[in-house]
């Protein structure tokens, strides 16, 4: 290496480590505007060098000797963005660039320092918001130089009266888009809750919107978690007010609203409150419904007793071992069962088989085996395999950032297979099965937009699952909605050519494009998909061969199979009014859970 480019590499080692800073500099020459001085950190004496602020680059340079020539020429032809006042993120980040050893401990003490000081989770220094802000910081102290933090970050009034501003900019933005989407489509999805906070006991309703844009990607976002007004009972008349009040406020094409399909829970204000629109149930509250009562310990205590017993005492001794602080001693986690939500189960008796021989040596070392008698393990290992599918299930149906309306028909068949007497089971087996069974007729609708999902997944487009019948009617249902579609692309056009006084239009000519039919087409072939999870983009790349079908599926591929993502946004909401917290305006809780989900 020359001694030219050696003092190159020592000046750029010094500006990483801190050694060095860059300045603006005071010089009433214009090529000013496209450089920084680089100075000793401690003295700014300059040091020789200047860097550019487009492209970062390095050079020689001293004020009572060299000219400002050689800085004019790089602006006018060597710089490839010498417009730019900020440096490249990547001339500070550069992987070629090593950061020396003693700099990376110091920093890991002040991560350190961080976490212990603000009581904050180790992982949060790898949280996307904390890498971007980290960043950020890098780039303000590469082009200013050394500053105090004091001086650089914002006072925490000024961030919160920016979350509020940027929440309502970027809300506009969706709910303009969102009425883009709703003249090109048939229909969006849209999910809703009411959630009660713990401290102030102040309820909040979240409205979370889903579509597929003209590039044949999934959004699913939260549009709103706005306080419920307290004097107001939660009735369905008073949720339906407030959401049209909502969604009128933030500027929806209310003329549109009918093509929102509302996904819920069963809870009668809900559904009261969204009786004038087309609404399915939650696939996920379903199930949920089926296998709480499917395994009512009442029942059971009647119907199979040994389930009963090894149900109630593993609960009773996963309780025990995370009170007693047994679990600490175990290879595997336990987890202990919820109340309300039947799939921790299937997690709670899973958890249970994979330490089980552990907690019995345990138990006896204690003397008391007796904790884990009352399970039986034939009973537990029947238990876990037939509850897994429906864990899988809800699992894969509560996913928001792909299609999930097209898996609920196949899901609730392969279920019922499932659930099928088989001629090897014991009895009480037998019982398990037939009450899922039965409860899974009784609670479980498939309504014709999910069958039409189906219809609508490449992979089954010949539903060989339903009668000739079935198909037939689903196939009609299809060019229906295929001819509303075809009116919605006419009003987007604009009137219709003057017609003569005496209508024959059924035996008008048809366009080409129109001579075969696409349902038709669609469903008689036997298509290939790269990635048979990847509807959305057999989609985007069929538009031509299927124009009309595409926009069908663009639509209704959009709605999701449950509710989850209106549960997982009161989550965070949980997360965001912790007990340090409590003095959070709604407004600003809004915002928070907006740009959560909608920060680019």
């Amino acid at each position: 290496m020359c001694q030219h480019s050696a003092m190159m590499e020592d000046v750029k080692k010094k500006l990483a480590s801190g050694d060095f800073k860059t300045t603006e500099n005071e010089g009433k020459s214009a090529v000013w505007k496209y450089f920084y001085i680089v100075v000793k950190a401690d003295s700014d004496e300059p040091v020789g060098y200047v860097q550019c602020k487009g492209c970062g680059v390095l050079m020689t340079y001293d004020s009572k000797r060299t000219r400002n020539s050689a800085l004019q020429r790089h602006v006018d032809g060597g710089c490839k963005s010498p417009g730019l006042l900020q440096p490249s993120i990547t001339t500070f980040t550069s992987t070629s660039r090593k950061i020396p050893q003693q700099a990376k401990q110091k920093l890991t003490e002040k991560c350190v320092e961080y976490c212990c000081k603000d009581i904050r989770p180790f992982r949060s220094i790898e949280g996307g918001g904390f890498v971007e802000l980290a960043q950020q910081l890098i780039n303000v102290g590469a082009t200013y130089g050394s500053v105090a933090a004091q001086d650089v970050l914002p006072d925490p009034t000024t961030v919160s009266k920016r979350c509020r501003e940027l929440a309502t900019e970027k809300r506009k933005k969706l709910v303009e888009q969102l009425n883009d989407v709703l003249t090109e489509v048939n229909s969006i999805g849209m999910t809703t809750n009411i959630w009660t906070e713990d401290y102030h006991k102040l309820s909040y309703m979240t409205i979370t919107c889903h579509f597929v844009t003209q590039t044949f990607k999934m959004i699913s976002t939260v549009l709103t978690t706005a306080a419920f007004p307290l004097e107001e009972a939660k009735t369905g008349e008073n949720i339906r007010r407030e959401i049209i009040r909502l969604l009128t406020e933030y500027g929806l094409d209310m003329s549109l609203l009918n093509k929102v399909v509302w996904v819920t829970d069963q809870g009668s204000n809900i559904i009261s409150a969204l009786r004038p629109y087309r609404r399915l149930d939650c696939q996920d509250h379903l199930y949920n419904t089926v296998m709480r009562h499917a395994l009512d310990p009442t029942q059971q205590a009647q119907d199979a007793p040994t389930v009963a017993e090894t149900l109630q005492a593993t609960k009773a001794l996963v309780k025990y071992v995370k009170k007693t602080g047994m679990a600490a001693l175990l290879s595997k986690t336990v987890i202990q069962m919820a109340d309300t939500r039947f799939s921790t189960v299937y997690l709670t008796l899973n958890s249970v088989k994979s330490v089980y021989q552990e907690l019995r040596e345990k138990l006896n070392d204690r003397a008391e085996g007796w904790r884990i008698d009352a399970i039986s393990p034939d009973v537990l290992d029947f238990l876990v395999e037939f509850l897994q599918p429906f864990y899988d299930t809800q699992r894969e149906l509560e996913g928001d950032q792909y299609p999930t309306i097209n898996l609920v028909f196949l899901w609730f068949e392969r279920l019922k297979r499932h659930c099928n007497r088989k001629t090897t089971d014991s009895p009480y087996q037998a019982i398990i099965r037939e009450r899922h069974l039965s409860w899974i007729l009784r609670k479980v609708e498939i309504q014709e937009l999910k069958k039409i999902a189906t219809f609508l997944w490449p992979k089954y487009s010949q539903l060989r699952m339903f009668s000739s019948s079935e198909r037939d009617n689903l196939h009609l249902e299809v060019r229906r909605q295929l001819k509303d579609l075809h009116n919605i692309e006419e009003a987007a056009e604009g009137p219709a050519p003057k017609k003569a006084a005496v209508d024959f239009e059924e035996w008008e000519n048809v366009p080409v494009a129109d001579a075969t039919d696409e349902v038709e087409r669609y469903s008689t072939h036997n298509h290939a998909m790269q990635d048979d999870r990847d509807v959305l983009g057999w989609w985007r790349d069929q538009q031509l061969n299927y124009p009309k079908l595409s926009v069908l599926a663009r639509g209704i591929l959009a709605i999701p199979a449950s509710s989850s993502s209106s549960e997982r946004n009161f989550s965070a909401a949980g997360r965001t009014i912790e007990q340090k917290r409590t003095a959070l305006k709604p407004s600003t809780v809004d915002a928070i859970l907006f740009l959560h989900k909608n920060m680019d």
